[in-house]
């Protein structure tokens, strides 16, 4: 029913480890065929990835380098994940995939029916598009020739693509742009996956609806770099609203105290992530 698919640098490998674990410990019930890692970064980085991390699951685990899509990318990291999540969808044949970033850890159960309704469709619900994605907004408008108003929630990880929809995707706006899609992606700069994915969904199938539930089942807490004051209420929802995944950005990582950095390690540590005590204190590495 869902793969899962994370882009990864190098300097994420620490972090990618804690993932590995917990998708071993709470997705254990959701139909997975393949797990993908994709690495954007040089191809040494593949040896270093150990499909053991993922336990029980390791069979499951394709370590694949990006040049297994026959493309260039640019040197923007930024931009070249993006294009690459939405490739390692096009690549799977289960029916979703959920697609993470390296920092992206679940902290309880992935439960299939609370994430997939009656109709077999995703309950991601969807939301409005904030001023900063203005630009977005207007370059998928343009692409499509729409007036999107929403996009599809969560606004970012965890993020369900249905798989047979992105390879249309790829194919109808390859032939739009009269360009390969993977270069017309980078050329674009700022435009995203999700935001595309989105407006790509109300261009061809008129809205959401036909595949996603206007339901949000799940939660998230993240600490983003800019939300260090905010981070003791952060944990606090953590802790007490029961979100599917948390993540600490790297630079706010760097910005938080020693006790603070333990103190979102005993969560995980709590949470059976047990290798979580191996993150640096004093140093980010990812």
């Amino acid at each position: 029913m869902i793969d899962i698919a994370t882009v990864v640098f190098k300097d994420e490998l620490p972090i990618l480890k804690l993932q590995a674990q917990s998708i071993e410990r709470y997705c254990q019930n959701i139909g997975i065929r393949n797990i993908y890692v994709i690495v954007n970064d040089d191809e040494d980085t593949l040896h270093q990835i150990d499909a053991g991390w993922w336990g029980a699951a390791a069979n499951h685990v394709l370590i694949v380098p990006r040049s297994a899509f026959s493309t260039q990318f640019v040197e923007d990291g930024w931009v070249s994940q993006q294009v690459l999540k939405i490739l390692a969808a096009g690549m799977s044949y289960n029916t979703w995939t959920m697609v993470l970033d390296a920092k992206t850890i679940f902290v309880r159960e992935l439960v299939l029916k609370d994430l997939i309704d009656e109709q077999g469709r995703a309950r991601v619900g969807a939301m409005n598009i904030y001023p900063v994605f203005e630009t977005t907004r207007l370059m998928v408008n343009q692409t499509y020739d729409i007036d999107m108003k929403q996009q599809l929630g969560p606004g970012g990880v965890p993020f369900l693509f249905q798989n047979d929809v992105v390879r249309l995707m790829i194919a109808d706006t390859a032939f739009r742009v009269k360009q390969k899609f993977p270069l017309w992606f980078q050329s674009k700069g700022r435009i995203t996956e999700f935001m595309l994915y989105s407006g790509y969904l109300q261009y061809r199938f008129g809205g959401f609806d036909t595949f996603y539930s206007p339901e949000l089942s799940f939660g998230v807490v993240n600490v983003c770099h800019t939300e260090v004051d905010q981070y003791q209420h952060k944990l606090e929802a953590m802790k007490n609203n029961d979100p599917l995944t948390v993540s600490v950005h790297r630079k706010a990582w760097g910005q938080l105290t020693d006790d603070q950095k333990q103190a979102y390690q005993h969560f995980l540590l709590d949470r059976g992530i047990f290798c979580a005590w191996e993150l640096p204190r004093r140093h980010c590495v990812w």
